[in-house]
């Protein structure tokens, strides 16, 4: 099986799942993103496991065309700055979350474009 096409089978499903829990449960997943930023070690190892995710994706697929495999590229790519960030910049990650889980903000938006990107890609990855 190609690259591209077991990561759109596992990234779709799962951005799905996850931007739909969120729909649903937004104001559990506020309280729980809180509690979790409070845990210093569980942050850390959060960082460290997005970095590692991040560097399987890139280095099985780091693809640059100008196609819908690009997107498993970017993120790839999104997953190492984000576990980078978390692991160096540990403060600056931690209000960014806060800020986006604040009741005006981008929680609601962001989780449409997680279930909008995991549809395209189960699309991608099943249907094709």
């Amino acid at each position: 099986m190609d690259a591209s096409i077991f990561l759109a089978r596992l990234i779709g499903p799962m951005f799905v799942v996850v931007g739909i829990g969120v729909l649903l449960n937004a104001s559990y997943y506020v309280d729980m993103l809180k509690r979790f930023l409070e845990n210093k070690e569980l942050y850390y190892f959060s960082g460290t496991l997005a970095l590692l995710v991040g560097i399987a994706i890139v280095q099985f697929h780091n693809i640059w065309v100008a196609d819908w495999r690009v997107v498993i590229t970017l993120i790839g790519w999104a997953s190492i700055f984000k576990g980078i960030a978390r692991i160096l910049l540990p403060k600056m990650g931690s209000r960014f979350l806060l800020n986006l889980s604040a009741p005006d903000s981008l929680l609601y938006a962001s989780s449409f474009f997680i279930v909008a990107a995991g549809i395209w890609l189960s699309y991608k990855g099943y249907a094709v």
